[in-house]
């Protein structure tokens, strides 16, 4: 197992949310990992501890 680390650009005025797949072809496609992440100037991170396997892992990022 390891730790993937997802990147994102951000702002400062607004909070995220992290969403994880690993197969686009169920439904739904994507879970929930992570909300109300709070936007850093330029880029904000997450630290995905939960992601066993090799993947493949797909993720997307929205605003709340």
């Amino acid at each position: 197992t390891g730790d993937v680390v997802v990147t994102w650009q951000s702002v400062t005025n607004r909070t995220y949310f992290l969403e994880r797949s690993t197969n686009l072809g169920t439904s739904p496609a994507f879970l929930t990992r992570a909300t109300n992440l709070a936007g850093q100037a330029a880029t904000t991170s997450f630290t995905d501890t939960n992601a066993a396997g090799n993947g493949p892992f797909f993720y997307r990022v929205g605003v709340q």
